[in-house]
């Protein structure tokens, strides 16, 4: 089913701002089944999803979230001032209990929640880890952890987390001992990072990647061997390749 090899890559982010709890419900009806959201942490270890460390794009305000308390973060927008303007002021910035909300409210969905290297430099990889999966425990069957940080996820995996992903920093560093050692569900891996002559039809994990807004770049990509394809456009590419059989 396409709405199965589709991820809404920050939810909506095309028309909302990105990680918000509008962006993630709006993809959800636009039909995705697999979303992405990022993870920072307040100055209180609250897991927040934000992509930046810095503040000053999605808020529009020179700070760091790692600076802020949950309750100071409340106030303060993720609205993406340089992109959007002010159509979206006002829109709180969301939290990891909002998503597991959302994923309750939402059975048929899965997310990607990607741990940003930022966050596990602040809290450390063992409380970032503790922290996320008490958190998720509820819908842990539904949230996939992936990383850039490669020793988090090889540490979520020695701790028996269920479901994992790398994102890769690189294509050649699937033959490395650190990713080879954990045989994890998903792969990330930008578009552009995958060598032309690479073969994807052995690979032990399901291959996301990103960032495809184009369906005839997501078709191609499909038929060398892809799985799923990442995407800021959920809606549009929805329509789009809705026309094909894939």
């Amino acid at each position: 089913m396409l709405k199965d090899r589709l991820v809404a890559h920050r939810g909506f982010q095309k028309l909302y701002p990105e990680n918000t709890l509008l962006a993630l419900n709006k993809a959800i009806e636009a039909g995705a089944h697999y979303i992405e959201t990022d993870i920072q942490f307040s100055a209180d270890y609250q897991p927040v999803l934000y992509h930046d460390l810095p503040m000053k794009r999605l808020s529009g305000v020179e700070n760091l979230i790692s600076n802020l308390t949950l309750a100071e973060l409340a106030h303060y927008s993720s609205h993406e001032p340089q992109r959007l303007g002010n159509s979206f002021m006002g829109e709180p910035i969301a939290t990891l209990l909002d998503l597991v909300k959302l994923l309750a409210d939402n059975p048929q969905v899965t997310a990607f929640v990607e741990i940003k290297r930022s966050a596990v430099v602040f809290a450390g990889i063992e409380r970032t880890l503790s922290i996320v999966q008490e958190m998720l425990a509820a819908v842990m069957d539904r949230a996939v952890l992936i990383s850039f940080d490669y020793p988090f996820i090889a540490h979520a995996h020695a701790m028996g987390y269920p479901r994992l992903g790398f994102v890769l920093q690189q294509w050649s560093d699937l033959e490395t001992i650190e990713i080879a050692a954990v045989t994890a569900e998903f792969l990330f891996c930008d578009q552009d990072k995958i060598p032309p002559e690479a073969s994807l039809n052995n690979l032990t994990s399901k291959l996301v990647v990103y960032e495809v807004d184009d369906p005839e770049t997501a078709i191609a990509l499909f038929e060398r061997g892809v799985d799923m394809i990442e995407t800021f456009d959920i809606g549009g590419i929805l329509h789009s390749l809705g026309k094909h059989s894939i």
